[in-house]
């Protein structure tokens, strides 16, 4: 129990970080993501239905996601603690996607597969 409860907290304070580097603008590294975003938005996985987002919006609405999810993840209720790891799986699977769809580098996917893996290991503890 005690390696779950700091898998999850772990877990909620590292994606509480990534997303606050998205929504705020005095942290060092948002100027940088805000330029990887300009990126991002040109593979945006719903573009073939029509939906483009600007990517400004798509920085704050993964970062806003991010935040909350974390949050859920290291202070919530069992399910709202399962319900948040779901999210970031799908988040982290978007991810993978993204760079993989820009050519990056496989390594570079290294971190959000690592979340992946480990977000997994605490969906399957807990079935």
């Amino acid at each position: 129990m005690a390696a779950g409860h700091l898998l999850t907290t772990g877990l909620g304070l590292f994606f509480c970080t990534t997303g606050l580097a998205k929504l705020l603008s005095f942290i060092p590294a948002h100027k940088g993501l805000k330029n990887e975003f300009v990126q991002f938005a040109t593979v945006f996985p719903l573009k073939p239905l029509g939906i483009n987002p600007s990517p400004t919006l798509y920085m704050y609405a993964i970062g806003l996601v991010e935040l909350g999810a974390g949050v859920m993840l290291g202070l919530g209720s069992p399910q709202l603690q399962v319900t948040s790891a779901t999210v970031l799986v799908g988040m982290m699977v978007g991810a993978i996607y993204t760079l993989m769809s820009l050519g990056r580098a496989t390594a570079e996917c290294i971190p959000a597969a690592v979340c992946l893996s480990l977000l997994g290991l605490f969906l399957f503890q807990t079935a």
